[in-house]
């Protein structure tokens, strides 16, 4: 039988099933859900940001093109966590994200002399990133939200050493996945000692 990736309404139910409350149907836009699954879903998806943010190889594209507008200025899309120029093709700046835009710090300025070649950590729709990332997301989830509703600490305690573990299975998939190893590091750099992301270490 062939078993399904978790579902983002598989994941608010878990939630809610972790305090005793009554599972939903569907989180259709327009469907009024219960306080408990709204405040479930809010820290489902507040997690799955901060999450992603760390940068996993589902979710980090390396060397991507930045191309500049007509008025110089490098615009960002709604779904960048991170950005990081790279360094070895652009040296003479130091690029950051402002808003939705990228601002020269050495320069002070938005504009910039040529298109920025950059690592991007993406957001990602809950369908769209692996089921070990959607476990770890849903177990940290189902923590915080034990932990703000009702303050269990027998259940917190119980669910932090699942988290770990959903942790530890994540990590493992991802340094499969990256392609990275100790020696080399990520790909695209010749600083293996780069700032740290899952996507490019083995360990935390």
């Amino acid at each position: 039988m062939t078993v399904a990736a978790t579902t983002e309404l598989e994941s608010i139910n878990i939630m809610l099933a972790a305090v005793g409350e009554s599972p939903v149907n569907n989180l259709t836009e327009g469907f009024t859900l219960p306080v408990d699954a709204q405040q479930a879903l809010s820290i489902l998806n507040e997690q799955s940001r901060m999450i992603q943010s760390e940068g996993w190889s589902f979710n980090t594209e390396i060397d991507v093109t930045l191309p500049r507008d007509n008025f110089k200025k490098v615009a960002l899309g709604v779904d960048v966590l991170r950005v990081d120029p790279n360094i070895h093709h652009h040296p003479n700046i130091d690029a950051i994200q402002r808003g939705l835009k990228m601002y020269d710090r050495l320069n002070n300025t938005f504009e910039f002399d040529q298109d920025l070649i950059c690592t991007i950590v993406y957001f990602r729709d809950f369908t769209e990133i692996p089921e070990p990332a959607r476990n770890y997301i849903t177990i940290k989830a189902a923590r915080i939200f034990i932990d703000r509703l009702i303050g269990d600490n027998n259940l917190r305690a119980y669910n932090q050493q699942d988290e770990a573990r959903a942790r530890a299975v994540l990590l493992e998939t991802d340094t499969e996945n990256g392609d990275h190893n100790l020696l080399r590091g990520d790909p695209s750099l010749t600083n293996v000692f780069d700032t740290y992301s899952p996507s490019n270490a083995l360990i935390r």
